[in-house]
């Protein structure tokens, strides 16, 4: 009797209890699987009762063929997935590692390739799968280049090839092959299907809907253990790539390689304000399409069936009963921290912490109860480190290590930024605000920060953001730092319009919950639940709080019906951009209009100098120009394209009909989207900034910018007429150039209006004069008056009313010619107008970028 109890014990003990997984790889091993790795070996599948194996691209099975055969449960596959999806293979999509793929096509740099364009008639190695480069083949016909537009060869799978001019182009990873090269001194240049709107995801996790429906508790185990092992790995990387090398490391790779690799795919594996892993239906259902243009499947695409969707939580029995032995717990607040959390006007805790905590007691059936009692953050902190409260529902994670206090994984992330009144110019780093009075929030995060790494600032400590902002309006303090949504959210509420963000800080709020130090197992609790938050709670809880009420909404859809209206917008933005910082906080909170390359650079040079600082202000709002026309670029490249593939199909369909009127209409139509992405490449390339010089063809120069004031120019029946000697090639930072050239032809243009001649011309003329070379721009607009023609390089100085003009535009252009290019910007008067006139050096490369005392 004994006996048979203790075998019935054994049986049905945990280690007889885990269940037994196979997971099939796409490829060898290396980082590219490292959750998965870093589930197993920290325990992470054996805590929820997993057994499982890895098989990489050795055990020679495809992935897809593993899982329906049940020879693996879970496997790793390509957005190709999407295809055997329509084709009625019964899988269910359960992440997506990588927001963006890796995947791309590898040049090298002195090919004199760089662009998709120039792979006419080049040869490209691709793998054999079409579906599996399906990003590649999209971005080629997206450019007019068709399977028989170039030399295909079978992928050698080594980047050697690349090395040995073996072939013009290879398909590649952006993590792994343009490290080996560069370590063998061959530099590389990467074609990247995202730059041409198709924007695909990569290493999707997918199993059957057999285990879907028989085994939905295992699949969710999994789905959160693997979760869990990517969030570890990505933080930290250099660990996780020593697992690897010593367990999972096949090609041998160094350990350099691997870190490396970690750290680019990292990258691509987040999106702000997207949870890890998720799917959007949207963009699904777009590569799907896109699938469908290039004639590999015929059929329309739902995503929505297919997508997994994991919101249960899997605790163990230990974990349950704790729950039942603390049905109520009690939790500190941060009473005036918004949107992150505050107290709204009915004395209740509101804001995304709250609509966590919700998440929670709805998926634990257990109550949050808040005490109100606590006035500051910092008094509730106390609390739970003296364990009289359970948690904070709101707690900044610190790299510091706090013993008395545990904390969940975050669930908000966001940038520490620089505030300061609306007049101060742009701020490259904290340092440079060495001996200024800076306002912190007491206990916070930022108040650690400053304090052990920049000892040079007067710290002044506040118990709200609100006060910080508060005493920086007031001009008690010279500046604050603190989180961007929560400066955005506070300065749009209170009307704080003098204030704005000036700089951003290497770091980051990672927000999450707080626990007392003897409360681990709700730490590892909450976890769980973080994880089983699905894409549309996620976006729920979020959206309601970071997208900013916007009183004049921007219609994209209206953007969308007419080529022209890019031109509008650039306009619109250019004469009404008060607002348009108020706009930026609006479109992103990681500030991705920031151009800090162009910032930095002009700092340096205009300090403490008014007349500069000016000029600073006017190019950063030209940056943020310039990052608005990228966002529309970006919105529109995509559908383009889409449109673009099916014009070529709808040739090919009506090329057999002679007496059709289709082919005309096509051919329009074609031209017209040709016209708009061109017109998008236009914009998007002024407003780069040049960090190197380039040998430029002037003609080819001056055509750009007859292409961007074109449309403008013909409506107000001006000409423009060139006398240009072709072969004309100057070493120049081009983009500075057009902006010289820009500013003064639509001086002309505005002088020609004025004079309602019926001559209306503009001549642009280029030639060599001597060792250097002259270029002239002359105009019909009736000259300028000789009593002011020797102020108009003045800064500030213009004839236009102070709404239609600066004052600094002639000034800057004169900057960049004698301070940038060492030539000459000089104006005289002819006949019929006035005729500028550039000289420009021949040896400007000689000159290094450093020594030049002027930034543009």
């Amino acid at each position: 009797m004994i006996k048979s109890a203790m075998i019935v014990m054994l049986l049905t003990s945990p280690i007889w209890s885990k269940e037994s997984v196979t997971l099939q790889l796409s490829w060898l091993h290396q980082f590219q699987f490292a959750g998965f790795y870093v589930a197993k070996e920290k325990g992470y599948y054996r805590d929820a009762d997993l057994e499982v194996t890895i098989h990489d691209a050795r055990s020679k099975i495809n992935p897809l063929t593993a899982v329906m055969e049940n020879k693996a449960q879970y496997a790793v596959g390509h957005t190709s997935l999407i295809v055997d999806s329509l084709k009625g293979k019964p899988i269910v999509l359960m992440a997506a590692m990588f927001q963006s793929s890796p995947m791309m096509l590898l040049v090298r740099e002195d090919s004199g390739i760089k662009t998709a364009k120039d792979l006419r008639g080049k040869r490209i190695m691709l793998t054999s799968d079409v579906a599996n480069g399906a990003e590649i083949q999209a971005m080629m016909r997206s450019v007019g280049i068709g399977t028989h537009d170039y030399i295909y060869q079978p992928h050698s799978y080594s980047a050697s090839s690349l090395e040995r001019n073996e072939t013009d182009a290879m398909a590649s990873y952006l993590s792994n092959e343009p490290f080996i090269l560069e370590k063998k001194g061959v530099k590389t240049r990467a074609i990247h299907p995202k730059d041409y709107g198709f924007d695909f995801y990569s290493d999707i996790l997918f199993s059957s809907q057999n285990e879907y429906t028989k085994h939905p508790e295992r699949m969710g185990a999994f789905y959160n253990a693997s979760m869990e092992g990517w969030r570890w790995a990505f933080d930290h990387i250099e660990e996780t790539a020593e697992i690897i090398y010593h367990n999972y490391n096949p090609q041998h790779k160094s350990l350099e390689s691997l870190i490396y690799e970690g750290k680019v795919l990292k990258e691509l594996a987040f999106r702000p304000n997207v949870a890890f892993g998720t799917f959007d239906p949207v963009r699904l259902e777009m590569m799907a399409q896109g699938y469908r243009l290039m004639g590999i499947v015929n059929d329309l695409y739902s995503a929505e069936p297919i997508i997994y969707k994991n919101s249960e939580v899997h605790l163990s029995e230990n974990e349950k009963k704790w729950l039942r032995n603390h049905p109520v717990i009690h939790i500190g607040i941060d009473k005036e921290r918004p949107p992150v959390e505050f107290v709204d006007d009915m004395g209740k805790h509101y804001g995304i912490s709250a609509s966590y905590l919700k998440v929670l007691e709805k998926r634990l059936g257990i109550r949050f109860e808040v005490d109100y009692s606590y006035q500051h953050w910092s008094d509730a902190r106390k609390a739970v480190e003296n364990k009289k409260l359970d948690m904070l529902s709101c707690a900044a994670i610190t790299r510091k290590d706090h013993s008395d206090i545990l904390y969940s994984k975050p669930y908000m992330k966001q940038s520490m930024v620089i505030v300061a009144n609306s007049k101060v110019g742009y701020v490259n780093d904290l340092y440079d605000l060495d001996g200024e009075t800076i306002a912190v929030v007491r206990g916070n995060a930022t108040e650690e920060i400053l304090r052990e790494h920049y000892s040079q600032l007067h710290l002044v400590v506040v118990d709200t953001p609100l006060e910080a902002l508060q005493k920086v309006a007031n001009g008690e303090v010279y500046g604050c730092v603190e989180g961007l949504n929560i400066v955005s959210y506070l300065i749009d509420r209170h009307d704080l319009k003098h204030l704005k963000v000036v700089g951003e800080t290497p770091y980051q709020y990672e927000f999450g919950f707080g626990f007392r130090s003897d409360w681990g197992l709700l730490a590892v609790i909450a976890d769980k639940v973080l994880v089983s938050v699905t894409a549309k709670e996620y976006e729920k809880i979020h959206g309601n709080w970071l997208v900013m009420e916007q009183k004049e909404p921007v219609d994209y859809k209206k953007i969308g019906m007419v080529a022209s209206i890019v031109l509008f917008v650039f306009l619109l933005i250019a004469y009404k951009n008060r607002r348009l910082d108020t706009l930026v906080r609006q479109r992103t909170d990681e500030l991705e209009s920031f151009n800090l390359r162009l910032q930095n650079e002009v700092e340096k040079a205009v300090e403490k100098n008014r007349v500069q600082e000016k000029l600073l202000m006017q190019q950063a709002k030209m940056a943020e120009i310039g990052s608005m026309l990228e966002s529309i670029a970006h919105q529109w490249r995509q559908p383009l394209n889409i449109l673009g593939i099916t014009m070529t199909q709808l040739n090919l369909s009506y090329g057999m009909d002679a007496n059709s009127n289709a082919g005309k209409a096509i051919e329009i139509a074609e031209t017209q989207i040709q016209y708009m992405s061109q017109t998008i490449d236009d914009f998007r390339n002024f407003f780069k900034q040049d960090r190197t010089l380039s040998l430029v063809n002037i003609d080819t120069l001056i055509a750009d910018v007859e292409n961007l004031l074109g449309p403008l120019l013909r409506r107000k029946k001006i000409i423009i007429e060139k006398e240009i000697d072709p072969t004309i090639a100057i070493m120049i930072y081009p983009n500075e150039l057009k902006q010289v050239i820009i500013n003064i032809v639509n001086n002309a243009r505005e002088a020609i209006e004025q004079q309602h001649n019926e001559l209306r011309m503009i001549r642009i003329r280029c030639d060599k004069e001597g060792l250097d070379y002259r270029i002239s721009i002359e105009d019909t607009g009736g000259g300028i008056p000789p009593s002011i023609i020797d102020k108009i390089f003045d800064p500030y100085f213009t004839t236009k009313f102070e709404s239609q003009g600066t004052g600094i535009g002639l000034y800057m252009a004169k900057m960049i010619i004698e301070k940038h290019f060492f030539g000459n910007l000089s104006v005289e008067n002819t006949p019929y107008g006035a005729n500028f006139i550039i000289r420009l050096k021949q040896n400007l490369h000689e000159i290094p970028f450093t020594d030049r005392g002027f930034a543009g």
